[in-house]
């Protein structure tokens, strides 16, 4: 792990006139404190680090019956933020420095601070993370080190579903005369008596005489093996929305015991060009697929990775995004592929997504708040983590850590501790010793992107980064999943980890990552929970990704935190003296359009850069460099986002070509 900074050295675009518009209605904003009326004028974030935003302002103090004076101001905040409104707040403001001009009279420069002291950190400042993403000029970035090696690619072209067992196929006694293969996400049963395997997929069911096929359709399957099958099924979410029925041919079953990633084309490959590149694209699939045609070179997009070969059906290898063509870089907004420039190195949508892979979802956890229950396949056993003093469990779902004497918990992002492996949990104001140095080789490697920011005798206040989902920064643009191979528990209980590939994930700046399905192939293939565990949920294990509708994207995730007693919003004193109103402003809706990303700021009001007088500031910064800096500031793409959907869609598209899922549900 590596801690370096990113310097902005993009040149900022102007803002849209839908954002202009907004902007105007959210500032400048006025604090009514008895006579005095003290009005905020929009700020200029400098940096975030460490969940810590730095931030200059203009604002003026103005008397009843006197002319306003005006003045700057310096801040330190840590954030509150709702990644899925994708809004942030001031959870606490400490005032740096107040700068008025020299007439002001001390007396009166006095009040003023103390004026302002009292009022601006109770102030509830509510803003667009968007917007607050195109604004840093500086942000800290935690990269990993990843395993980049290909999966197995698979091809077909007509439609067909992806189907992973973790290893050889395990098999587990379900009812008597039936055993369920344990080690996979998709529900395949065992007649034990007539030595027949069933598979279901969607409204259709499959036959085999192996647990690995091949399958054949069938319309009817043992009454048994239908009611182990409703028990099996997972429950439906409140927020899943409904789906379409399939119309379409039963797809065929390919079943991989490896990293791999199927690639379905509707038919024979066709090509179209990319319009001022030299670039062509695979448009009968929902892969991203290119060939660049002056070297004559394939090159393709797995979770976020980029792959190229000179023999489509031949082996392919791992190519960084700085490497890639630069006619990459060119791709139009508009174009069908224009998803991909997130993970194209020197583009502002890489940056955006790196950016944004840095802000927490946060929330604070009262001290009395309960942990969710461990359970182990027998007693505890830990393992050390590779390199480090810290031990982790490896026969349980949860993530348990030994430190020492302490055992710590991960659960659903919050930091419990106890004496004992088994509880009674409480909540810990601190983390694991070691726990930032866990290696991507280590299951439990997500964790360390779970954060304890600041305590209280009552409340702790934590977060976690996308990190703790998969979204890992590596180079100068964003992957999903570490990339390795993670052995699985067996012992009574199959206890899996995460997966990389096998989902055709892809990221799309206005909802994350979400998965996607091939042509032709039922919505609802992955999610059993026979055994009550929740790792036979469907999609990415690492987080139950965006719902299917049209394509691949969706609704975002929904945080850990939703609905947990016991954790709320940040909600507690500023640093200095004061209390924060108990409720948000009843106008803080977010916009209902997404602004252009990439604000140049007025400079009306507010220097160009901060005044050292007064400043107290370490006398050198840290050494966090950097692998490689360009030697010149790449090029910003003269163009604009297309407008955030204002809502996410209550049912799938009827009318889509995309007609259903091979690697999800």
């Amino acid at each position: 792990m590596k801690r370096i900074i990113f310097l902005l050295t993009f040149v900022l675009i102007p803002m849209g006139l839908v954002a202009q518009e907004q902007q105007a209605q959210d500032w400048p904003k006025d604090i009514i404190a008895g006579e005095y009326t003290i009005t905020l004028y929009q700020p200029e974030n400098t940096s975030y680090i460490d969940n810590k935003l730095t931030s200059s302002l203009a604002l003026g103090v103005k008397k009843q019956g006197e002319e306003p004076v005006f003045g700057m101001l310096w801040t330190t905040a840590i954030l509150d933020v709702d990644r899925t409104s994708r809004q942030a707040s001031l959870a606490s403001v400490n005032i740096d420095e107040i700068r008025f001009p020299d007439e002001v009279k001390d007396e009166q420069r006095s009040q003023f601070q103390n004026l302002i002291n009292t009022e601006i950190p109770k102030w509830n400042i509510e803003f667009s993370l968007d917007d607050l993403i195109a604004s840093l000029k500086e942000v800290s970035v935690t990269t990993s080190e990843l395993n980049n090696t290909p999966p197995k690619i698979i091809y077909a072209n007509e439609p067909t579903a992806l189907i992973l067992i973790d290893g050889e196929p395990k098999l587990k006694s379900a009812e008597k005369g039936y055993e369920l293969v344990e080690n996979t996400g998709a529900f395949i049963i065992k007649d034990v008596k007539k030595n027949n395997f069933y598979l279901k997929g969607g409204e259709f069911w499959y036959q085999s005489q192996t647990a690995v096929g091949p399958w054949e359709t069938v319309k009817k399957v043992p009454s048994k093996v239908k009611s182990i099958s409703k028990k099996a099924a997972p429950e439906k979410q409140d927020d899943e929305g409904e789906t379409e029925d399939y119309t379409g041919a039963a797809p065929k079953i390919i079943m991989v015991k490896e990293p791999s990633e199927l690639i379905v084309f509707d038919g024979e490959p066709k090509y179209s060009p990319i319009q001022k590149t030299n670039l062509l694209f695979v448009e009968n699939t929902e892969s991203n697929i290119f060939m660049d045609v002056l070297s004559q070179t394939y090159y393709v997009l797995l979770s976020g990775r980029w792959f190229t070969t000179k023999d489509i059906k031949g082996d392919w290898t791992y190519v960084a995004s700085a490497a890639l063509p630069e006619d990459f870089k060119n791709i139009p907004s508009d174009s069908k592929k224009a998803n991909v420039l997130s993970n194209v190195s020197g583009t502002k949508e890489a940056k955006d997504a790196v950016y944004d892979a840095q802000i927490p979802q946060t929330a604070a956890v009262k001290r009395d708040t309960k942990a969710t229950e461990v359970v182990y396949n027998g007693n505890p056993e830990f393992k050390d983590v590779e390199g480090l003093k810290l031990q982790y469990a490896v026969n349980t779902e949860s993530a348990v850590f030994k430190d020492n004497s302490t055992y710590f918990l991960c659960d659903n992002a919050i930091w419990f501790k106890s004496n004992t492996p088994n509880g009674p949990w409480q909540v810990a104001d601190v983390r694991p010793n070691d726990v930032d140095k866990i290696p991507a080789t280590n299951p439990q490697y997500n964790t360390k992107y779970v954060y304890i920011y600041e305590t209280s005798p009552t409340v702790v206040y934590v977060g976690y980064t996308p990190g703790y989902y998969g979204t890992y920064v590596y180079g100068p643009t964003i992957v999903y999943g570490t990339g390795f191979y993670y052995n699985p528990w067996y012992g009574g209980f199959y206890y899996h980890h995460h997966y990389s590939y096998g989902y055709a994930v892809i990221y799309n700046p206005y909802y994350g990552w979400s998965f996607g399905f091939g042509y032709g192939s039922p919505y609802y293939w992955y999610g059993h929970s026979y055994w009550g565990h929740g790792y036979h949920y469907w999609g990415p294990p690492y987080y139950r990704p965006p719902y299917y509708h049209g394509g691949y994207y969706g609704r975002p995730s929904r945080p850990s935190y939703n609905g947990r007693p016991g954790v709320s919003h940040f909600d507690r004193p500023s640093t200095r003296p004061t209390t924060r109103p108990a409720t948000r402003p009843s106008n803080g809706s977010r916009p209902s359009t997404r602004p252009e990303i990439g604000v140049t700021r007025p400079a009306t009001n507010v220097p160009a850069t901060r005044p050292e007088t007064g400043v107290t500031r370490p006398a050198t910064r840290p050494n966090y460099s950097p692998n490689t800096r360009p030697a010149t500031s790449p090029s910003t793409p003269s163009y604009s986002p297309a407008p955030r959907p204002t809502s996410r869609p209550a049912a799938r598209p009827s009318g889509s070509s995309l007609s259903g899922g091979g690697r999800g549900r």
